[in-house]
């Protein structure tokens, strides 16, 4: 359990900081590395991103850097690259099948795959 909550703690710091760097104008992709914890891990971040923005009903609701509390769409996408890192599909579509369609959750389910490779390397 331990490495799964550092794992989610690395995605949604990584998600926050995308926000607000950008917001701001100062986005780093060496930034976004340490907040992964693997530079590597960056470009396959920005398309598990640019997934689940294309897929998600709705706009991705962030809570503040400062909040220790992890918002419902960061945890459960979060939760989703735990599943992905795990293989566990069955689990991944329990908790999106709802909402998304097929087609839009193997392409979430091939980017957190691919993302959770390095993420899951360093965790160990």
């Amino acid at each position: 359990m331990r490495r799964a909550d550092s794992t989610r703690s690395r995605i949604v710091g990584a998600l926050r900081y995308c926000h607000v760097s950008r917001a701001a104008g100062k986005y780093s992709a060496q930034a976004l590395g340490y907040h992964l914890g693997c530079s590597g891990a960056v470009s396959n971040f920005h398309v598990f991103l640019d997934e689940t923005g294309r897929a998600w009903p709705e706009p991705t609701s962030l809570n503040c850097p400062c909040n220790t509390r992890f918002s419902y769409d960061e945890m459960l996408l979060a939760d989703l690259c735990v599943a992905a890192a795990g293989s566990d599909r069955a689990a991944f579509d329990s908790m999106t099948e709802d909402m998304l369609g097929i087609a839009a959750r193997h392409s979430i389910w091939a980017s957190a795959r691919r993302l959770m490779r390095h993420l899951v390397a360093i965790a160990v």
